[in-house]
């Protein structure tokens, strides 16, 4: 009995020991797989990280490629920077956008509105200026047979013709010219100037022959109507009888709308021109009135010439006058 149990207990113990072989068989089989598998994840990995690195090494080498056409470009553009700042320029002419100032006022036409951009504001003497009047010239040819024509009177070698410039209505720069005696010449350029620098208005100064009607009296009364300043006009006095001073450029004439002639008779004022009517009353105050407190008034008469407001009757009130003979 005992051996019997001895022999089952040992056949047991084989039956265990020969399960426990199988199981321990059948998981190294099984851990072999696992192992086989995950070296061929590994290997696959091991690829796939290779192939990355190729991949960053060529975008390394595109991007210092880049930074480097890049640099030259930088260092390109930095020398051309620099060879214009110390080369030379090509032209010393202004900039287009820039306009050449004028030299004079020769061949500019009167009427004309400037800016002080085309204008030596230094040297503004250039544009106050009297010339000889030649008979070869356009300024002859423009005046002869009108308001100056052959006479015992004025020779044409008594009379300049100046440009001026002076301020319109609308406060613009505009450029100005008059005739006038040769000996009144420079005083007439200083008043001028003065009525620049002080931006007093003048409408318009221009020739009485841009107007001209065929006679002296005629062609004074066309430029009047137009409001137009001038000097000389070989022709009598208002109302006939002996020359005007105005025959010898000793008499100018300043905003004459505003500034009318007028004549009384029996205590009532007339006058000729109906876009005078708002000026006959000369204490209203408006603009370009001459009174003794008006800038012409004061520097025509610090220049020795005297105001035809102040005579008795008639009145012309736009007339300054300084006879020499």
């Amino acid at each position: 009995m005992r051996q019997s149990r001895r022999r089952n207990r040992n056949h047991l113990v084989s039956g265990l020991i020969g399960a426990a072989g199988v199981g321990l068989l059948v998981s190294a089989i099984f851990l072999g797989a696992k192992v086989s598998a995950l070296n061929g994840q590994m290997e696959r990995m091991s690829a796939e990280n290779a192939s990355l690195m190729e991949v960053s090494r060529e975008a390394d080498g595109m991007r210092a490629e880049m930074e480097s056409s890049l640099e030259a470009e930088r260092l390109a553009a930095a020398r051309a920077s620099s060879e214009a700042e110390t080369s030379e320029p090509e032209t010393t002419q202004p900039p287009e956008t820039e306009p050449p100032k004028w030299e004079t006022l020769d061949g500019v036409a009167a009427g004309t509105v400037v800016t002080s951009r085309e204008l030596d504001m230094d040297h503004l003497e250039k544009y106050f200026q009297a010339y000889e009047i030649k008979t070869e010239g356009a300024v002859y040819g423009r005046i002869n047979g009108k308001s100056y024509r052959d006479n015992p009177d004025v020779a044409l070698s008594d009379l300049r013709y100046l440009k001026v410039l002076h301020y319109n209505f609308n406060h613009e720069l505009q450029v100005g010219e008059i005739i006038v005696n040769k000996g009144l010449a420079d005083e007439v350029l200083e008043i001028f100037r003065e009525f620049y620098d002080a931006e007093y208005e003048i409408q318009s100064m221009h020739l009485v022959d841009n107007y001209w009607t065929g006679d002296g009296e005629s062609s004074d009364s066309a430029s009047i109507d137009k409001n137009n300043t001038s000097c000389f006009n070989y022709r009598p006095v208002t109302g006939g009888g002996k020359l005007s001073n105005h025959a010898y450029g000793f008499a100018i004439d300043i905003n004459p709308q505003q500034n009318p002639y007028v004549s009384y008779r029996d205590g009532k004022a007339r006058w000729s021109h109906e876009n005078a009517n708002d000026y006959i009353d000369r204490s209203t105050g408006l603009p370009h009135v001459i009174t003794h407190e008006d800038l012409a008034f004061k520097v025509f008469s610090a220049h020795g010439f005297s105001w035809g407001g102040d005579w008795n009757n008639p009145k012309d009130y736009q007339h300054f006058e300084k006879k020499l003979y």
